[in-house]
């Protein structure tokens, strides 16, 4: 299971890519992010796999949180 807790991306300049989300995405579920250019989807995908570190929030895969995995 991938989990957002609150998960929040900002950038230095102010952007905010990512604001609060919350979602929770079962384990052999297909999902699916929809949304117009710039609204974070992108942000949110590379953020599981800690290619974009999360400003705020729990980024958790099968319950470990992914800040601390390497």
């Amino acid at each position: 299971m991938i989990t957002f807790s609150d998960v929040t991306k900002q950038y230095p300049d102010g952007t905010m890519a990512v604001d609060k989300l919350n979602l929770s995405v079962p384990q052999g579920t297909l999902t699916v992010f929809v949304g117009p250019s710039g609204c974070g989807k992108t942000t949110s995908m590379r953020m599981i796999n800690r290619m974009i570190e999360p400003t705020s929030g729990t980024l958790a895969v099968n319950g470990e949180d992914v800040t601390t995995v390497d």
